[in-house]
C-alpha cells in the first residue's frame, strides 16, 4: 500500500524535527541511499536538446527560438 500526502516544505520540517534523533538518522540515511541529495546539474550539449525537439517533430520557428532562448538563459550563458 501506498500513501501519498502533500506537505510543505515547512510541515515536513516540522515533522522531522518531531523525530527522535535515531528516527532522523534513518530519513538521512534513507535519503542517502536513494541519492534524493542534492546533485550538481549536468547539461548536455545545446545540440542533443535541439536535435532532440527535432526528432519530435517541431517547426524549424520554434527550434530557432528555443536554440536562441537557452543560449540566454542562466543555465548555458558563457
Amino acid at each position: 500500500m501506498q500513501v501519498v500526502v502533500n506537505l510543505s516544505i515547512d510541515d515536513l520540517i516540522k515533522t522531522i524535527s518531531q523525530l527522535d534523533l535515531q528516527d532522523i538518522e534513518k530519513v538521512k540515511q534513507s535519503l542517502i541511499e536513494r541519492e534524493l541529495y542534492f546533485k550538481p546539474f549536468k547539461k548536455d550539449k545545446l545540440e542533443n536538446i535541439i536535435q532532440d525537439f527535432k526528432e519530435e517533430g517541431y517547426s524549424n520557428d520554434f527550434l530557432k527560438d528555443l536554440e536562441e532562448g537557452l543560449k540566454k538563459s542562466s543555465v548555458y550563458e558563457n
